[in-house]
């Protein structure tokens, strides 16, 4: 299979499983609170959200495992993949075990000194839930691994089935719920745990059985301290990326509810589900496209990496656009038929949170090829510190008295100035041909980018309501739009070719 099939395949089946996990935990969570009642299910949230904060370290280990593996295929080094997952193993089972370790110390803090307002009958039970909560932060950070190497061989369609699986099996489990009639909060915790067991044995046994490189025992004389040294600092800066964006986003919301009420939470909190729900388009071609440039990196092949980062921008961007635009212009419509009672500023921040996402998405292909070249420190620095800023802006905004519609405004604006602020920096530190770069992806997704604006803004001015149902034709005259436009003003010569061809072998 070649590398633009396996990139058309991963992407479509990233797509999918994010569809169909998304419909199933959006019922699951209905049914859980039905069968739960809302204060158990509470509880649960409460309990298992504070050891899932430990999940952040999990995808940050994935990042960098998957980085070290994909380069070091791109050099064809199979004894240094061994050496990077067999490490990684070793790391992974001492991060995992010291943080239960740690959080297992503070069960009586938590539980015993009247931290958590729970009521003292339940907390039996909380003390249970907080178990299985770090069993299966446990079994996801040593899992992580596993799903690391899967993705540096590119087979998302498994990991995409496993996680589909995922799904199936917790919505499945949550009607176990209701032949139950005592301690349904210690049995619904401990499925969830068995589930993430068997995501565990399911990622695991199939990376050992098909590559050669992958084991479940470790063997110490492969130990390498200047690997995990690598790793770990690789890992750090990856969490402080992380940390910036979970800084700003509560931040701001915090900001909100100390300038205003909680009503300005809501309308924040319904803008950044709509921003989860519509962003997974373009993550699914950066997980699809990441560890073939790592890959090309780890060859030397440095033009082709630039070649597919510049892909990765102009297809991450694109694939967004064409689900963003019609939901930024239907955004009143939408939210009225999601919610009844529209609060305030809640379209204006579900807009503005989508822009800022499409402006991101310009770059994002130039972070992907900073964690190939893994000069991680200064660029994470300078990118996520600009991004984290938004705080200090709308706290300053708010502070005096600015209208909140140019305070919001800051969150966009400093989207944009992180968003360039990588075209110096990847100039210098990989050579990139900032003009090119321009000329090849902003100046091709333009074209398409204003097509669908046009045609929405004239749907949306030209037709009336439709009975709540005109976004269905926005949404269809978008895609067709977004088609031709792309056809006419994205695509390059070689990408059309390659379109014809691939229309040509379905046809047959």
């Amino acid at each position: 299979m070649n590398t633009n099939t396996r990139l058309i395949l991963n992407t479509i089946a990233q797509s999918v499983r994010t569809v169909i996990n998304i419909v199933l935990s959006l019922y699951s969570t209905r049914l859980a609170t039905e069968a739960l009642g809302v204060s158990d299910y509470g509880i649960y949230m409460l309990v298992a959200g504070i050891a899932s904060l430990l999940s952040y370290i999990s995808r940050a280990m994935v990042v960098t495992t998957q980085r070290h593996l994909s380069y070091s295929y791109g050099r064809s080094d199979m004894l240094g993949a061994r050496t990077v997952f067999t490490n990684s193993i070793m790391l992974h089972w001492a991060v995992g075990l010291a943080l239960v370790f740690l959080s297992v110390c503070f069960i009586s803090l938590i539980f015993d000194c009247g931290f958590l307002n729970i009521d003292a009958t339940k907390i039996g039970e909380a003390k249970w839930v907080y178990v299985m909560a770090l069993l299966s932060v446990l079994l996801t950070v040593t899992s992580s691994p596993f799903r690391a190497l899967l993705t540096a061989h590119e087979n998302i369609v498994y990991i995409s089935i496993v996680d589909v699986l995922d799904g199936v099996l917790k919505f499945g489990l949550v009607f176990v719920l209701f032949f139950i009639n005592e301690n349904r909060l210690a049995v619904y915790s401990t499925t969830l745990a068995a589930v993430m067991l068997f995501d565990y044995f399911a990622l695991a046994v199939y990376a050992v059985l098909k590559y050669e490189e992958c084991s479940f025992f470790p063997t110490l004389r492969l130990l390498n301290i200047r690997i995990i040294r690598s790793l770990m600092g690789f890992t750090s800066w990856t969490l402080y990326g992380m940390g910036t964006i979970f800084v700003r986003n509560q931040g701001v919301a915090v900001l909100l509810n100390r300038a205003f009420d909680t009503i300005y939470n809501a309308s924040y909190g319904y803008a950044t589900q709509v921003f989860g729900a519509v962003q997974f388009f373009s993550q699914a071609v950066q997980n699809a496209i990441s560890p073939q440039i790592v890959k090309a990196e780890g060859s030397g092949d440095r033009e082709r990496m630039i070649s597919l980062s510049e892909m990765a921008s102009k297809y991450c961007f694109l694939l967004l656009a064409v689900v963003a635009v019609p939901v930024i212009f239907e955004m009143p419509l939408l939210l009225e038929l999601w919610l009844g009672n529209v609060p305030a500023y809640a379209v204006y921040f579900s807009q503005a949170l989508l822009v800022a996402a499409l402006i991101d998405q310009l770059t994002i292909g130039l972070n992907i090829a900073n964690q190939a070249i893994g000069r991680i420190r200064n660029y994470t620095l300078l990118v996520y510190t600009i991004k984290a800023m938004t705080v200090p802006a709308v706290w300053l905004g708010l502070k005096m008295g600015i209208d909140l519609y140019v305070v919001f405004s800051f969150y966009v604006i400093l989207e944009f100035v992180a968003a360039v602020v990588r075209l110096p920096y990847m100039r210098r530190n990989i050579g990139l041909d900032v003009a090119a770069y321009l000329r090849r992806v902003w100046l091709r997704v333009l074209g398409p980018a204003l097509a669908m604006s046009v045609v929405c803004a004239l749907v949306i001015h030209e037709i009336s309501d439709l009975y709540g149902f005109r976004f269905l034709l926005t949404g269809i005259l978008n895609v067709l739009t977004c088609t031709l436009a792309c056809w006419l003003f994205a695509f390059t010569r070689a990408e059309k070719d390659y379109v014809l061809q691939l229309v040509s072998r379905i046809t047959k």
